[in-house]
Formats: structure tokens, sequence, C-alpha cells
């Protein structure tokens, strides 16, 4: 398949066949100018190879076009690439994109809030129904963006989970191999050259020397074939023994232990956040208004900071989704051959089996060892010299034998790609698509987080300035002429000033009862003149029913 791009330059032609080492070359033989012929070239060939690979999430292209410049606005390569500073300088800037955002925004509460304490408008009372009624359509819509978030997380945990298995699994893979290729040298070092020298030493005293001379060379024979068998299965052993993976499904065990429940944990605070100010709006509650401002003010940086982190993991993940093989070059340069990785890595007719060659002759030592010892049983049964020691010898050298050749066939499957490159796969699938996926999903629900909280601090702002204390209310005695008037006695005490300015009774009025009239020094109970002065008028309270009663009496 060839790529053909319409530029002003041409571009090196990417066939899908060619490698990459083709394309370096190619390149170096070119002009500076043309390297944005080169890298869309290169990208188009690694996208397309990887689509036939491992299936890719359409977010991981869109992320992967992000422009990717440095401090000077100059393009640089968007290879996954975390050991190139300027890769590094170019991924810290989109980090830094809704840090500066936030930042704005923090100044312009800090502006508004400003305003307001010097604002005296807000002293006027105003309705207050369609603030409200905004807090409570936004609160809503907040806490949809939030539980996008708690979507996202359990999809990126679903995607992190089979790495995290299809890591273990490669990992048991690879300690397999360790661990047989252990167990074979042991038998071949250890039990099978005990056997032989034990042979050695019982075909000396052989009387035949005929026999005896054959015997030997058989000896020498089966020593060298199993030095070539230990010999091999140390090559297959050198070629994985300082790769070790158990760490890394560990490692991703530890981290998302942590990372799930915790982010599980924020967005229902958020969501709780939200809620308490739906309640604040209900109850037409001033306190919870101002505790969610606050608050408020807290959540919008907790947003915009996982923003940076999320659009910062997005970015990268779709870099390495789209071209992993260079970073995987790159760690794996001095721990393991790259002729293994690539094996492990494409697991198709054109890749060469690292270890066929050292396990093909390993299974024909073995080989030759087995029909090495049927040759030897031959000529031990005609001789008549210590026969029954050197059958003994010979079956459990032959049981040796017989165990070093299963576990040659064990590890030829082991070794195989097939099921490494399945986990393979199974880890890239799971990275690109569910991982990558419920990330971008966390990332657009922290978005809408902060904006909406924005809008709600701005809003509830608004709302709980206006928002007045009722006074306490008084409960007062009606009877009692010396506390302050009721709104009953109030209207009472109009009826009676209207009455006593006029003259005439309204209409409402009741006629009074008739009562005497009682001088006061009758009854010896004289007053001055200032006391009546002072209680004559409407001041005057009512008769005592004490002295209705000497009034009738008396008259």
């Amino acid at each position: 398949m060839i790529y053909r791009i319409p530029l002003e330059k041409p571009c090196i032609k990417s066939d899908s066949f060619i490698s990459r080492e083709f394309y370096i070359v190619a390149y170096s033989a070119y002009d500076p100018l043309e390297s944005d012929c080169y890298l869309v070239n290169q990208k188009m060939t690694h996208s397309a190879v990887n689509r036939e690979t491992y299936h890719i999430s359409n977010i991981a292209e869109w992320f992967h076009v992000f422009p990717h410049v440095d401090i000077t606005f100059s393009s640089v390569n968007a290879t996954f690439d975390p050991n190139n500073s300027a890769y590094l300088e170019a991924l810290g800037i989109i980090i830094a994109i809704p840090g500066f955002y936030l930042i704005l925004t923090l100044l312009a509460f800090l502006i508004f809030f400003l305003c307001r304490c010097c604002d005296s408008s807000f002293k006027r009372k105003r309705k207050i129904t369609p603030l409200k009624w905004t807090l409570g359509f936004f609160a809503i819509l907040c806490c949809g963006a939030l539980a996008v978030g708690l979507y996202g997380n359990e999809t990126a945990h679903k995607g992190i989970g089979e790495i995290e298995s299809s890591t273990r699994n490669i990992s048991d893979v690879v300690s397999s191999v360790k661990n047989q290729s252990i167990k074979i040298e042991s038998l071949l070092n250890d039990d099978v050259n005990q056997d032989l020298k034990k042979l050695d030493g019982l075909f000396n005293a052989i009387s035949n020397e005929t026999s005896k001379f054959f015997l030997k060379n058989c000896l020498d024979y089966l020593q060298d074939n199993v030095s070539i068998g230990s010999n091999k299965i140390n090559d297959i052993s050198h070629k994985v023994d300082n790769l070790n993976l158990q760490a890394l499904p560990d490692i991703i065990d530890e981290v998302e232990f942590i990372r799930w429940p915790a982010t599980i944990g924020l967005l229902c605070l958020l969501i709780l956040l939200c809620l308490t100010l739906i309640w604040g709006v209900i109850k037409h509650s001033r306190c919870l208004l101002i505790l969610f401002s606050v608050f408020g003010l807290l959540s919008v940086v907790i947003c915009w900071v996982l923003v940076s982190m999320y659009v910062g993991i997005c970015v990268a993940g779709s870099d390495f989704c789209l071209d992993p093989e260079p970073f995987l070059y790159q760690q794996a340069n001095g721990v393991v051959e790259t002729g293994v990785l690539t094996y492990y890595i494409h697991c198709d007719e054109k890749s060469q089996d690292p270890f066929n060659k050292a396990v093909a002759e390993g299974m024909k030592a073995m080989q030759n060892v087995k029909e090495t010892l049927e040759q030897v049983n031959v000529v031990v049964l005609a001789l008549h010299d210590n026969i029954q020691v050197i059958e003994e010898t010979l079956a459990h050298l032959s049981d040796h034998v017989n165990q070093t050749e299963k576990l040659l066939n064990a590890i030829i499957k082991v070794v195989n790609c097939d099921h490494i490159n399945a986990e393979y796969k199974s880890a890239l699938e799971s990275a690109c698509t569910y991982t990558l996926e419920g990330t971008a999903f966390m990332l657009v629900s922290a978005v809408g987080s902060g904006l909406l909280f924005t809008v709600l601090i701005w809003v509830a702002s608004h709302t709980w300035i206006h928002i007045r204390k009722k006074p306490p209310v008084e409960h007062v005695d009606e009877e009692d002429p010396f506390l302050p008037p009721t709104s009953s006695m109030s209207g009472a005490r109009r009826n009676r000033e209207t009455y006593g300015s006029t003259g005439f009774r309204p209409r409402s009025s009741h006629t009074p009862p008739q009562t005497p009239y009682f001088n006061m020094s009758l009854n010896g109970h004289g007053a001055n003149h200032e006391d009546h002065n002072y209680l004559h008028g409407r001041y005057t309270p009512p008769p005592a029913p004490d002295a209705d009663l000497t009034c009738a009496t008396k008259f």
C-alpha cells in the first residue's frame, strides 16, 4: 500500500512493509525542510499498521492532533518520548493551559467580590425568585456533569484492570521461562552429570577392552551433548534474564487501588455540595448559600487541576497509542534483545523466532543423548561386570533426560509468540479504548463542572446578599398596658384617638357601659390636681372593678 500526499514538495512514498530504519536513512538524504513530509508519512504508516494490529479509539486520533509546540511556538514531534525534553516541554504547555484559565477565573472572582463590597445598591430589596430557579437548574446540571465523571471513572477502571491482568500474564510467561530454564540447567549440570560420572567409574571396571572402549566413547558423546543442551538452555535464559515485569502489574494495582475510590469519593463530595446548594435554595437559607460560595471556590480549583491532569494523560496516552513501538524499544534497550521484542510485538510470518535455534539445538542434543543411551543399553546387556548397577544408573539417567525433554517442550510452548502477542494486543486495546475513553469522559466532566461551579458561585453571591434575617416574633400580653402594643391594641388605640378628637363614636365601636360620676374626695381618697390632669384624656385607664362595686353600694 502506498500513501500519496499532495504537498508542495514531493514526499517519500511510504510502503507499509518498509521498516522504520528505511525511513530514517531516506529522511537523512533529504533536506531538513522536508521533515514535515517525513513525519506525515511516518504517522500514516504507523497508524495504518496499528489499526490492523489492535483497535484504537477515535479519541486517540483527536487528542494526537493537538498542537505540540515548545515555548517558541515551534512544532515538536508528537511521538511519545518522555525522555525528550522538547516533547515534555510541549506536553507541559498543554497541561498549563487549564491552569492559566484557573488563574484568570480566580482574578475575576477577586474583582467581582471587591466590587460587591463597594456596591451599596444591594441594600435595596429585590426579587430573588429567578436567581433561585437559576441556581437550582445549574446545580442539577452540575450533578449531571459529575455523574459523567463517575461513568468515566468506571470505564477507566475497567481498562486499567485489563491492563494489569495482561501485564501480569506476560510477567508470568517470562517467569515461567526463567524457572523452567533453571530446572533444566539443574538437571543437566547436577543430576545428569552426576550419573555420567558414576557411569565413567563403572565403565573403567569393565574387563572387556573392546566394550570398554566403545562405552567410553559413548560416554564422551553423552557428555558433549549434555554440555550443548546446557549451553543452549543458558542462551534461552540469557535472552530474558534481565527482563523483570513483576513490579509493573503490582504498581498498576496499587495505584488503581487508591485512584479509583479516591475519584469516586471526590466526585461524591462535589455532588453533595451541589445538593447542599439546592437545599439552601429550598430553605431560603443564607448560611447554606454562603457555605456553598466558600467551598465552591475550592471546587473550582479542584476541577481545573483535574482538567490539567486529565488533558495531559489524554494527549500523552494518544501519542503512545498511535505509535508505541519507539517507546518500547527505548525502554527495552539493554534489558532485552531487540529481536526478542520485535518477535513478540509483531508475531507474524516475517518475524524470526529468536529462541528457535537454541531450542532446536537443545532438543537435538537431548535426542542424541537418548539414542546413545539405547546403544549403551544394548552393549551393557552383553556384559557380566556390575550389570545390575550399570542398568540402574542408566535407568536413572534416562529418567533425567526424559524430564529435561519435557521441560524443553514446555519452553517451546511458552516462548511461542502467540500467547504474549495476544496479551500485548489486549493491553494496548484496553489502554487505547477503555482507559483513554474513560479519562476523556472524566476530562469533559471536570471541564463542565468547573464552568458550572463558576456560574453557581456568581449567582449564589447575588442571591444570598439579598436574603435578610427575619426579626424574632415577640409574644406580648395584650391586657398588659405597660408592654409594647400589638396590632390589635394599636387598632383599638386608633379608634379611641379618633373618637376623642372628633367627639363622635365610630360606627364600629360599641357603647361603653354607663358608670356614674364618683368624686374621689367623698371616699376619703384625695388626689392632687397633677395626678388628675395626668390621667385625664386618652391615657385614663378603665375603672377598676372594686371602684365600680363601691360606687354601686353608695348610690
